[in-house]
């Protein structure tokens, strides 16, 4: 019996490792968007229930009217939030706490996402599985996916290319 849910990263990223522009730009991403392909997002929302965010990425989430939330259990990361959307909710605190609370409230899988959110993950130890989204453009600077953190084993179960030039690769974190 797994003593807490499983918890993975979806995230797309330039070729050269950035998630956003440096004033958190999303609007490269937009080269591989006019695809009727979802690339496995529907899989993975079909599988979690529950969603940890940074307080960046709510903040770019927040505004979305096909809100991809909807039925999941949503848990914003900040300090300086004072009221989010409905159906979401504030946590400030040690994660480590907050997904032993989870595990006990019988959620079982946890989509994390946002740099800082996935740099803490990692530090602890936490992440199960990444799905990284290669986006064919190179930023040359902006918000890094990885920063400074501890040594991270992974094992590379897939990897998929698509017509819009997208390739995804799928990693299993070995402990």
């Amino acid at each position: 019996m797994n003593k807490r849910p499983k918890i993975s990263v979806y995230i797309a990223t330039s070729i050269d490792g950035f998630i956003a522009r440096e004033d958190g730009g999303l609007d490269w991403l937009n080269c591989v968007g006019a695809s009727d392909e979802d690339y496995g997002f529907k899989d993975l929302v079909d599988s979690i229930d529950g969603v940890i965010l940074g307080r960046n990425t709510y903040e770019i989430a927040a505004p979305v009217e096909d809100w991809p939330y909807k039925g999941k259990r949503l848990i914003i990361l900040s300090n300086t939030l004072q009221t989010v959307r409905e159906g979401a909710e504030i946590y400030r605190g040690d994660l480590t706490q907050l997904i032993s609370q989870l595990h006990a409230e019988g959620i079982k899988h946890i989509w994390i996402d946002g740099g800082a959110t996935i740099a803490q993950f990692l530090d602890l130890q936490m992440v199960d599985a990444m799905t990284l989204s290669v986006i064919p453009m190179v930023l040359g600077s902006g918000i890094p996916l990885f920063r400074k953190g501890k040594e991270v084993s992974c094992k590379l179960l897939s990897s998929q290319g698509y017509p819009s030039g997208l390739v995804q690769l799928k990693y299993q974190i070995t402990k």
